[in-house]
């Protein structure tokens, strides 16, 4: 009786978890369009602040929600299902706010040359000492 006893006991403790892990596997990601933004800034801020102090502005910048404003410097569409590149200007033209976009997210009348705000989670910034990079957000949306 006792072995029985743990055998239905592990058996409903696998399925627990079982059922815990296949629910966190296909929970989609938060909204952002509905999301408040940890920080708004405008683009050339943004580069500053990971130009001049990279690691403080990871500690305050990456893995949040940031609202960006700035003018569109490019777009570019990605093959099958890559995400759309918009580039916002910085003021430096070898560095930028680099925002990946869902094609569905992304406004069909945006163009370059548009002064724009989106909203994106910051996942850092792809520089070096010896040249620019672009700080890169994910996940973007527009704001209205």
């Amino acid at each position: 009786m006792k072995a029985r006893s743990w055998i239905i006991i592990g058996v409903v403790a696998l399925a627990a978890g079982g059922a815990y892990g296949l629910r966190e596997f296909n929970r989609g990601h938060d909204d952002l369009a509905s999301s408040k933004a940890d920080h708004a800034i405008a683009a050339p801020e943004l580069l500053a602040a990971f130009v001049n102090d990279e690691s403080a502005a990871n500690a305050q910048y990456v893995e949040k929600v940031l609202q960006v404003k700035g003018t569109i410097a490019s777009i570019e569409t990605g093959a099958g299902d890559a995400p759309v590149n918009l580039m916002l200007d910085s003021g430096d033209p070898m560095a930028g706010i680099l925002c990946e976009f869902n094609e569905a997210d992304l406004p069909k009348d945006w163009a370059a040359g548009a002064a724009v705000t989106v909203k994106g989670i910051c996942a850092g910034y792809l520089g070096s000492d010896l040249l620019p990079g672009n700080v890169i957000l994910q996940r973007c949306v527009a704001v209205e």
